[in-house]
Parts: structure tokens; C-alpha cells; sequence
């Protein structure tokens, strides 16, 4: 029903309010219960889970309010509920902009017809170079990485069969966004592939890989850069794997039709 989505002129209706609020439920029960902890330089640094993903979808069908609120929400009831180290605000604006930033990205789009025309994957492409580029960067800036006599990694080379296996990865990283968009076919060009791939990628280079990883130096009192090439490898599989979710839950709701 047309009421019960954003061309409704009401904030949101019962409906969406209800779920909503879902989307906020179960964003805290996978953020609390089935998050998977990896310490980085010995400190719980890193969760693994897959709590952005009913956030993301708050904004990308709600709007960037309701995201807003939705991630908001999910990081103080979670907090309140199972308080997991110190309370930091920073994590509470970066889980409330996870929700917001998808619903600003599909709100300019929808109101602009001229770029749900665009491909997306090619932007997309380039977000995974400027990650594998930063990776490097990170690497080398830490004095892991080493161009002196060759290129090493802690003063062993890297075997020249070795770099070009990983910039084949890369490239075959890149060019799977285009074989999907081909491959499977979306009823909406406003809800296809490339344009939940890119929402997802900009919010999680946004507030994983920049304020959260920033929010953590502060908390720790670490450099940036002791956190920064760990989470950039994470989003190397959650990236993907945020937006196929989406898509299968899209598709399995129907959303892609009511909205």
C-alpha cells in the first residue's frame, strides 16, 4: 500500500512504524547476541556482525529520519540492555548515520529520474580501488609494507606470481557487481544492484572505515592507523555480503514492488 511507504505524506504510518521498530529489534539482538568480537593489537576492536543490515534498510525504504532514529535507538536500548565495555557516543552517531546516509543517498535519487539511470557499478569499482589503495597506504605508512628492494611484507618480498594473484582478486572483486547486475534481473532500476552495493559501500567507508575507526583511537588511545588496515579488509567481505542480504530480503518481501 502506497500509504504505508515514503510517497505517504505522513512521517510514517502505523504499519511502518511497526516495522520499523523491528528493524530496530532485530538490529539489537544481532549486534548483542551474535556479534563475533576480534581483538585488534590485543584490544576488542573489531565486531563482526550483521546489525548494519536492518539499519540500512530502515533508511533505504524509510527514509533518513526514520534511519536516523532506527540507528539511534538500536545503539542506546542495545547499550541499556547489554552494555558491552564503556558507553561512547561516538558509536551512537555512527550507528544512527548507518541508517541515516542510505536514506539521503535514495532520497536525491529518487527525486532526480536521471540518476537511477546511471550505473553505479563503475563508482563501485572505484570505492574497492580506493580501498585496496588505502589498504597499501595504511600498510606501508606502518612500515609493514616496503618498496626498497622489491616489495616486502615484514622484510619478506612478495613473490612476483603472489602480487599479481591479488590484482586478479581485486579486478574479479570489482567486475562481479557488472556479471550480478547482468545476470539477475531487478523489476525496479531505483532498487537494482549497483544502487544497494553503492548506498552500502559509502556508508560503511563513512562510518566504519573513517568514524568508527577514528572513534576507536580516541577510546584506546591507539593510532588510527593500528586499526585502520583490519577493517578495511573486514569490509572487503561484509561490503558484499550487506548487500546481497538486502537484496534476497527485498526480493522475498517484495519490497522492491511495494515501494
Amino acid at each position: 500500500m502506497k500509504s504505508d511507504t515514503l510517497k505517504s505524506k505522513s512521517f510514517l504510518s502505523t504499519r511502518s512504524l511497526v516495522t520499523v521498530s523491528l528493524l530496530i529489534a532485530i538490529s539489537i539482538v544481532l549486534a548483542r547476541i551474535f556479534g563475533i568480537m576480534v581483538p585488534v593489537a590485543g584490544l576488542p576492536a573489531l565486531k563482526i556482525n550483521f546489525s548494519a543490515v536492518p539499519l540500512l534498510m530502515a533508511g533505504i525504504f524509510y527514509g533518513p529520519l526514520a534511519g536516523f532514529i532506527a540507528g539511534a535507538l538500536s545503539d542506546v536500548i542495545g547499550y541499556i540492555i547489554n552494555p558491552m565495555g564503556p558507553y561512547f557516543p561516538g558509536f551512537t552517531i555512527t550507528t544512527a548515520l548507518t541508517g541515516m546516509i542510505p536514506g539521503l543517498i535514495f532520497k536525491t535519487v529518487r527525486n532526480n529520474p536521471r540518476l537511477s539511470k546511471i550505473n553505479f557499478n563503475y563508482i563501485n569499482a572505484g570505492f574497492i580501488a580506493l580501498m585496496t589503495v588505502g589498504l597499501g597506504y595504511a600498510f606501508y605508512l606502518k612500515g609493514v609494507l616496503t618498496f626498497d628492494q622489491g616489495i616486502a611484507y615484514n622484510g619478506i618480498p612478495i613473490h612476483t606470481a603472489m602480487i599479481a594473484l591479488i590484482g586478479a582478486i581485486v579486478l574479479a572483486y570489482a567486475a562481479i557487481p557488472f556479471y550480478i547486475d547482468k545476470t539477475v534481473k531487478f523489476e525496479s532500476k531505483l532498487y537494482a544492484f549497483d544502487k544497494i552495493y553503492f548506498v552500502v559501500s559509502v556508508t560503511q567507508m563513512i562510518c566504519s572505515l573513517m568514524l568508527n575507526t577514528y572513534f576507536l583511537s580516541i577510546m584506546f588511545g591507539k593510532g588510527f592507523l593500528v586499526f585502520l588496515p583490519t577493517r578495511i579488509m573486514t569490509n572487503y567481505i561484509m561490503i558484499p555480503m550487506y548487500t546481497i542480504i538486502i537484496i534476497v530480503l527485498m526480493k522475498a518481501l517484495r519490497l522492491e514492488k511495494e515501494y
